[in-house]
């Protein structure tokens, strides 16, 4: 009763369909009559009255008992993944795994929310405002202008994360992994 799982032995072969529906019926009937003599068994532990003492169940709760058959799976269980670099180094010095932050931050300017990133994010309007650069700008000294100095330092930051990513990748894949990687770059 434990997985719900009813065995009927009897031969199915050269049966009609009338006779099938009539055997399902009454396996199907064997399995709610077990069912039901289980809640009986359980409704007497719960007083004379019937009374739910605990205010967590409902009346027509039923704990199931262990299975007795054990049923194989289906897909092999799951590996565990090998931690990143940076998850190691976390778990050694005991730092708190970041916490997801909102899409939407209080921006006391406008006095409204605005999003983090992306098209109006409070990012951009404060880009927006620094049009004035006050100190010596660093992209004199290359000899660029101000924008494509800034779009260029950009994709460096962004090229440089790609990066850390594809080794954090490569660190986490196992060391046959590692090989046939090796070998397609020869190849190509």
């Amino acid at each position: 009763m434990g997985n719900l799982l009813y065995e009927d032995v009897t031969s199915y072969q050269d049966i009609t369909k009338e006779e099938f529906s009539k055997r399902t019926a009454a396996n199907i009937c064997a399995v709610y009559k077990a069912l039901l003599e289980m809640k009986v068994k359980q409704d007497a532990k719960h007083g004379e009255d019937g009374e739910i003492l605990e205010y967590t169940k409902s009346t027509y709760t039923l704990n199931m008992p262990l299975g007795k058959t054990v049923l194989p799976r289906e897909k092999p269980a799951p590996k565990e993944e090998q931690k990143t670099k940076w998850e190691k180094f976390r778990e050694e010095k005991g730092i708190a795994k970041k916490k997801k932050r909102s899409r939407l931050v209080f921006d006391p300017i406008q006095n409204d929310w605005v999003p983090r990133w992306g098209k109006g994010s409070i990012k951009k309007l404060a880009e927006g405002d620094n049009w004035l650069a006050v100190e010596k700008p660093k992209h004199v000294e290359s000899g660029l202008n101000p924008f494509d100095y800034a779009k260029k330092e950009k994709k460096g930051v962004l090229e440089k994360q790609k990066l850390a990513e594809l080794k954090n990748t490569l660190h986490k894949q196992k060391p046959s992994d590692m090989k046939k990687v090796q070998v397609l770059d020869q190849k190509s």
